[in-house]
């Protein structure tokens, strides 16, 4: 018997929820305990949660969703992962039409899913089609071997940075005690996030200053591979953060953010904070990386004159309901 049942929260699940995921993931490896650790630290004043699909007492299916903060408080973020086995029987429809009726509770007027350009989401994609979602984003995806890098090339442009005054710093472990540095820290992503590509009809999202610490926490005591920061005459200027998952692929980094403030563009700053990070993240064993940007993000040709290469774009589809 099918049945879509309630999220409980219990060991069982979050395994067999990894489990899943797994097996729709084309390029990365889930670990229940990440899964748990993010559960528990939810922003628990918005609506989030989770439908799981039984095949008698089998997991075969789950949609994740949430709702979004501030101007995006009535926009429905969901994924659907489901076991291909069970593949042409409707059941992305059946988890689909649950998430409907539940999103009425916060006055969804807009659903917003990404998905990948790789055989694992084509199933899912015919549904979007077909229920009239619209492609809102395209983003470019990119994998390095780090390894290969060949980072005395870039010695000269962080010495010329120096000379003018612009130095790069460790967040973790070299300015956790200045003064009002989480602050400074919060305030500089918001001001650059503002430059970033989002899909359209997705405003940026600030989340309250409690949340980001809460989150910065997280980060640096379970998943912090390196984050660094461009300093100039005590200005926050720049700064990336990349994070890993040791439980799972403990030689894999995901970048997080990277950013330069518009007045400190244009001076190889970005390409300098990757060059560092990356010789930590190799001193940790980490030597693969992934990034992504928006298409049309000139970002991308940093990346691949580093030597990046392109993996399965992410796409990103929206529908007003």
């Amino acid at each position: 018997m099918i049945t879509v049942k309630n999220f409980t929260e219990t060991d069982k699940e979050f395994k067999e929820l990894a489990r899943i995921d797994n097996l729709v993931n084309h390029d990365s490896i889930n670990h229940p305990d990440d899964d748990k650790n993010d559960w528990e630290i939810r922003d628990k004043s918005l609506i989030r949660d989770r439908l799981l699909l039984y095949n008698n007492d089998q997991l075969i299916g789950v949609l994740y969703y949430s709702q979004g903060r501030d101007e995006n408080n009535r926009t429905c973020f969901y994924t659907l992962h489901l076991d291909p086995a069970y593949n042409n029987n409707g059941y992305r429809k059946l988890l689909y039409n649950k998430m409907l009726d539940r999103v009425k509770f916060f006055n969804c007027n807009q659903l917003h899913t990404t998905i990948y350009d790789h055989p694992n989401y084509k199933q899912h994609e015919k549904l979007l089609i077909k229920e009239k979602f619209n492609l809102v984003q395209t983003n470019r995806e990119y994998s390095c071997d780090i390894r290969k890098i060949n980072f005395t090339k870039y010695k000269n442009l962080i010495n010329n940075l120096e000379s003018n005054g612009i130095k790069l710093f460790d967040s973790k472990y070299e300015m956790k005690n200045w003064p009002d540095h989480y602050q400074k820290l919060e305030e500089l992503c918001w001001i650059y996030g503002q430059d970033i590509p989002m899909p359209k009809g997705i405003k940026r999202e600030r989340e309250p200053f409690n949340e980001f610490i809460k989150d910065q926490n997280n980060y640096e005591k379970n998943y912090y591979a390196a984050e660094i920061i461009a300093v100039k005459d005590n200005e926050y200027i720049a700064s990336t953060d990349l994070e890993y998952y040791p439980k799972a692929e403990p030689h894999k980094a995901w970048t997080g953010s990277l950013g330069v403030i518009k007045k400190f563009r244009r001076m190889g700053i970005a390409t300098a904070l990757k060059i560092i990070a990356f010789q930590k993240l190799i001193e940790k064993g980490i030597y693969e990386v992934r990034t992504d940007n928006e298409e049309n993000n000139p970002m991308y040709k940093i990346n691949e004159k580093l030597g990046f290469e392109p993996v399965p774009f992410s796409l990103d589809y929206s529908k007003e309901i």
